[in-house]
């Protein structure tokens, strides 16, 4: 941190050094950028446990980590508020699902860690470890209250705990192990004056206990990031299709013509149905939805003979299936055009049928 003259010949330093908002940029465009392939893990979770959400909050440290990882390289207050802040638009312009209301949640999990280091006074694998699981927590939180379900009480504190232990595991004592590594190898200072108070004399009782190997933290360390960027390249390289691409979708596997569409190709058929969402642990009553029929545009693809199920496919890999005799015979099966995506809406079906981002229908 360099001092800069003022006017009156005095010198005053920034709050911030130049190193600490690369860190925090850097560390906020990767971690909002996978974010959504975190969501997409969190949608095998569900469909894994046969819920249309909840079980995915297991991985909600996964989106704490950077935040957190930032919290710990700049060891400033604030730092992490303005590293969720900065991840939270990232995920807005990627195409986030959950629109700006991504970008309040999380400013919000970024405050939590900063309040939560604040209080405890201390950066070290307790104080990072209790701030990611609240952090990961108020996720479940702060959509509730934007968007409030209806679910039972008891399921909200359910949920609430996943996403406790996720963030305990996934961001606290990860991002422990990350900084114990980061130090060892003295790739940056994170011993400095600007840590909280206490935590000089924590990593002083630290470094003079005994201490594991450095080896084992590296190759612990090393295949959690490897695991997590495999599957990440994966799922960009060959699962999600940009939301920018605009509302197209295809039709593709057991057809005579696999085609791509707009809904505005079959204008001709367009239909209005009434249809009533009852999910698991959401509710719409019934309304009026104006789309295409999904039947109508199988028709033109024609499958073959040997078809006999119809799997949706969302942009972030979310998928459902369906017997194919029962689609092509189904007339409160629609795809709509909703806040500039496809989704489908399946009067017949329970709530975890009704695929949002719909990209691709896959006749099998």
């Amino acid at each position: 941190m360099k001092p800069v003259a003022t006017e009156n010949g005095r010198q005053r330093r920034y709050y911030f050094a130049n190193r600490d908002l690369l860190v925090m940029a850097v560390l906020s465009g990767i971690g909002g950028v996978l974010s959504t392939y975190v969501g997409y893990l969190g949608n095998l979770l569900n469909r894994l446990f046969g819920v249309p959400f909840g079980a995915g909050q297991f991985v909600a440290g996964l989106h704490v980590f950077w935040i957190i990882l930032a919290a710990g390289l700049v060891r400033r207050p604030g730092a992490a508020a303005i590293a969720g802040l900065l991840k939270g638009v990232v995920e807005l312009l990627t195409g986030s699902t959950h629109g700006i209301a991504i970008v309040l949640v999380s400013f919000v999990q970024g405050l939590v860690v900063d309040l939560v280091i604040l209080l405890m006074r201390r950066h070290g694998p307790v104080a990072y470890s209790v701030a990611g699981g609240l952090s990961a927590a108020s996720n479940v939180i702060v959509f509730q209250l934007l968007y409030f379900s209806g679910a039972p009480l008891g399921y909200i504190l359910f949920i609430c705990l996943l996403a406790l232990v996720s963030g305990c595991l996934f961001a606290g004592l990860f991002v422990s192990g990350v900084l114990d590594l980061i130090d060892e190898a003295g790739l940056l200072r994170l011993r400095s004056g600007r840590d909280t108070r206490g935590a000089e004399a924590g990593r002083s009782q630290g470094d003079a206990g005994e201490r594991r190997p450095a080896w084992v933290k590296i190759i612990v360390v090393s295949i959690l990031i490897f695991a997590f960027s495999a599957g990440a390249i994966y799922y960009y390289a060959v699962i999600f299709e940009p939301p920018w691409s605009g509302p197209q979708c295809r039709v593709e596997g057991k057809v005579e013509h696999e085609l791509s569409f707009s809904l505005s190709r079959f204008a001709s058929v367009e239909t209005t149905i009434e249809a009533e969402l009852k999910g698991q642990v959401t509710y719409v009553p019934p309304q009026e939805y104006t789309g295409i029929p999904v039947k109508e545009i199988l028709k033109e693809a024609a499958p073959l003979p040997e078809a006999t199920a119809l799997k949706v496919i969302a942009t972030d890999g979310y998928e459902v299936s369906f017997d194919l005799a029962a689609v092509m015979a189904d007339d409160l099966m629609i795809l709509i055009q909703e806040d500039d995506m496809l989704r489908l809406i399946a009067g017949n079906y329970e709530g975890g049928h009704w695929v949002k981002m719909v990209s691709r229908l896959k006749v099998e």
